[in-house]
């Protein structure tokens, strides 16, 4: 028994020595790290690539390299930061070198302004690719029309009571003659929408044709809106006017009276009067062809108010007197 008790007692005292020993083993690793952190060095390290400062009127026709190695310079622990996470640098295109049909940058006549980046003891020391060719061409602008791409079913009895508005409904595109002069107009992204019965009032993406590079869009964002209202049905009567008979004829129309059915928003409904209705015959369509017995008629003038209409009956028929 007092056997076990000593080699128990023997075993403690080992592995209290053993995790004594790793302590100080831990610990003096963390010194050497932090000594050896503290310490200046010279590293390679991959940065994204911006491009800034573009000659007005220039466009870039195809992205340049958009990774960049540089050789800095600074001390371990805000080195590791950029080993650890890769960051952006901006370079300068507004002095652009040109050899024969080949324009470039040297981006290491940047270094500088590449310096001038860094605040946290970061020195360029060098770039590694000396030479970036940069493809331009000459930006032109138009205005092209927004197409809205909707697919929109409503709520039985319900439908857009006002003209859907887009804004802006026109967008300036930019970017080289090739490109701009192919577009004629941009879409929208897909909006569907089912069993809609309240007003639509949505922000859409633009979809360009052509990559981000390639052109400019004035905005890449749109409002659209839609009143929408419950519908109701009215009617008027009015005279059958013809218009255009001649002097000296005299025309006879069954019936005498037209009724004008609408359909107009609910919220609009009183807001219509006949004076909104402008409905007419043309006695011209006679002239055109003596054989018909029947006017169609013409609709002059309808209140904005109005979503659809028509006319009983639908076609008129007249006697000539002369």
């Amino acid at each position: 028994m007092k056997t076990k008790t000593a080699s128990a007692i023997r075993s403690l005292k080992n592995n209290r020595k053993i995790k004594i020993f790793l302590f100080f083993l831990v610990l003096s690793s963390l010194i050497w790290m932090l000594i050896e952190l503290s310490k200046t060095y010279v590293t390679t390290v991959a940065f994204n690539v911006e491009y800034t400062n573009l000659s007005k009127g220039k466009l870039v026709q195809k992205k340049p390299v958009s990774t960049l190695e540089l050789t800095i310079k600074g001390q371990g622990f805000t080195l590791l930061k950029y080993k650890a996470k890769k960051h952006k640098i901006l370079l300068n295109l507004n002095n652009i070198s040109k050899l024969n049909s080949d324009t470039y940058i040297l981006p290491n006549k940047q270094i500088t302004q590449l310096n001038s980046q860094f605040t946290n003891g970061i020195e360029v020391v060098a770039v590694l690719k000396d030479t970036i060719f940069i493809e331009l061409g000459h930006a032109i602008s138009k205005r092209v029309p927004v197409i809205p791409n909707l697919e929109i079913h409503y709520k039985a009895g319900y439908n857009l009571v006002e003209k859907l508005i887009i804004s802006p409904d026109t967008v300036l595109v930019t970017g080289a003659k090739k490109f701009i002069d192919s577009i004629t107009r941009l879409e929208t992204s897909l909006l569907k929408l089912d069993n809609v019965y309240e007003n639509i009032e949505m922000v859409l993406d633009l979809k360009s044709p052509f990559k981000k590079n390639q052109i400019i869009i004035s905005t890449n964002k749109v409002k659209i809106f839609g009143k929408v209202d419950k519908f109701t049905e009215g009617t008027f009567k009015i005279p059958a006017t013809i218009i255009n008979v001649p002097e000296g004829v005299k025309v006879i129309t069954f019936p005498k009276e037209i009724e004008v059915i609408y359909q107009a928003g609910l919220s609009n409904f009183s807001k219509i009067t006949k004076n909104d209705l402008s409905v007419v015959f043309d006695y011209k369509q006679y002239e055109k062809d003596s054989l018909i017995t029947y006017l169609t008629p013409v609709i002059l003038q309808k209140s904005d108010y109005i979503y659809s209409l028509k006319i009983n009956p639908p076609q008129l028929e007249f006697l000539i007197q002369k």
